[in-house]
């Protein structure tokens, strides 16, 4: 049986992506654990959809802190990125674009902050050639979460493989859908 709350919340922020009304009964069922050992962990339901904000946005922050700290050439620093695409997927399935719904607006905030983050790395693989110029910043970086979220629930119901994913992302946001 699963007692680390970070495990669980890794099990619960997908139950919550597919079911915004999902129970504690019914995270519990899917994390591997009693209601018991949930309630042990997260009180109550607001108290674990409050930290599943606060692990998304933290584990987006840091992503983009190596990234920005990330010397390299644009193309490396783009894939190291993409390839931890899925707290992206999750920030944008669950806190940036309905905040409201899990009942933490106050995360919003934090997600406007990351969002603009995403956007000024977008300017820069724009400014380092990687990226068309002739589309705004702030579309590239949407496109992103959006992607990353579509192969985010791809993985998760079987249809992709988690190491396609990061490929798949990076030839339609590089790329294009044409053959």
């Amino acid at each position: 049986m699963r007692t680390d709350a970070a495990d669980v919340l890794d099990s619960a922020i997908p139950v919550l992506a597919k079911d915004r009304a999902a129970s504690m009964q019914v995270i519990a069922k899917r994390a591997g654990i009693s209601r018991a050992t949930l309630v042990r962990l997260f009180p109550t339901r607001q108290h674990l959809v409050q930290a599943m904000a606060e692990k998304i946005l933290d584990d987006c922050d840091q992503a983009l802190t190596r990234a920005e700290a990330d010397t390299a050439a644009m193309e490396q620093v783009f894939a190291a990125l993409v390839a931890e695409y899925p707290p992206f997927a999750q920030l944008w399935n669950l806190v940036y674009v309905e905040p409201d719904v899990l009942g933490v607006p106050e995360a919003s905030k934090q997600a406007d902050a990351i969002f603009d983050r995403t956007v000024k790395l977008f300017k820069r693989g724009q400014k380092a050639g990687l990226l068309r110029k002739d589309m705004p910043a702030t579309w590239l970086a949407s496109t992103f979460c959006g992607l990353a979220e579509t192969a985010w629930e791809l993985t998760l119901e079987g249809d992709m493989g988690a190491r396609q994913a990061p490929d798949f992302i990076t030839a339609i946001l590089l790329h294009g859908a044409a053959a």
